[in-house]
């Protein structure tokens, strides 16, 4: 039976041109099926790679948004502390004390520029009757060079709240932010006491803590007028008269800081 089938189909025979078409029909189906799972392949690859670099962007300028570079101590009774990131724009906004906290109450500052959050600061601690004729306002600038503290100075000496409030600008080296966190202080108490230590071993960050500003800088006062007044006595004749020239107060806006 099989001998006979094939005795059946053994005249069909295929010509060389029909051969030739068949297997060209069938490479270009099989090249159709190749891209047509290729194709898609390469743009998922693609559009996956997108998305990671997409992402990676998004972290890294989360990162450099987020990242604190510098800092303004905003220092009266109530003890404020911005941080900054590199475009001067807040990344954070820590109260030190009870007074700082309720100056804070309710204000968004986090993203704006430093600037206007320090207007805003100034007029929420001006509503609370922090800001009075006696108080010290001072504002303390650490960040990593001396162009960039004078660059954050000058803004803070032209703001709104700086001019109509008396305000004073000082410098302090980016490493004594560290050190004040430790000791739990804003950067501008800290470097109020580290002045005052100069004059007064005994004191403690704790003692300036509870200290208002108008008070820490009334003690470094003391202390300098002291200094003076002893050096006036050291140079006395023997006729009780001075042999120095009467002296004269430096005045370096609240006696506290190294200016640059």
């Amino acid at each position: 039976m099989a001998n006979r089938i094939h005795d059946m189909f053994e005249p069909v025979k295929a010509s060389e041109e029909l051969k030739e078409s068949t297997a060209a029909f069938l490479q270009a189906e099989r090249r159709k099926r190749t891209a047509h799972f290729f194709r898609p392949a390469v743009y998922r690859t693609i559009a996956a790679v997108c998305v990671m670099l997409m992402l990676l962007a998004g972290i890294g300028g989360y990162s450099v948004m987020g990242t604190p570079v510098s800092y303004v101590s905003i220092d009266v009774n109530p003890s404020v502390e911005l941080a900054l990131n590199r475009f001067d724009r807040v990344v954070s906004a820590t109260a030190y004390n009870e007074d700082g906290e309720v100056i804070l109450e309710g204000l968004a500052v986090k993203g704006k520029k430093y600037t206007e959050a320090i207007d805003l600061i100034l007029d929420s601690a001006d509503k609370s009757a922090y800001l009075t004729p006696e108080s010290d306002l001072v504002f303390t600038v650490a960040a990593k060079n001396r162009e960039k503290k004078r660059e954050l100075r000058t803004g803070i000496e032209n703001c709104s709240g700086c001019m109509e409030h008396g305000g004073e600008s000082i410098s302090a080296d980016i490493g004594t932010v560290t050190e004040a966190h430790h000791h739990g202080v804003s950067l501008g108490k800290y470097s109020a006491y580290l002045k005052l230590s100069q004059y007064d071993e005994t004191v403690t960050v704790e003692d300036c803590r509870d200290m208002t500003m108008s008070d820490i800088h009334h003690q470094i006062k003391e202390h300098e007028q002291g200094g003076k007044h002893r050096n006036g006595e050291a140079n006395e004749t023997d006729d009780g008269d001075s042999s120095g020239s009467p002296g004269k107060t430096h005045r370096n806006g609240h006696h506290n800081g190294n200016h640059e």
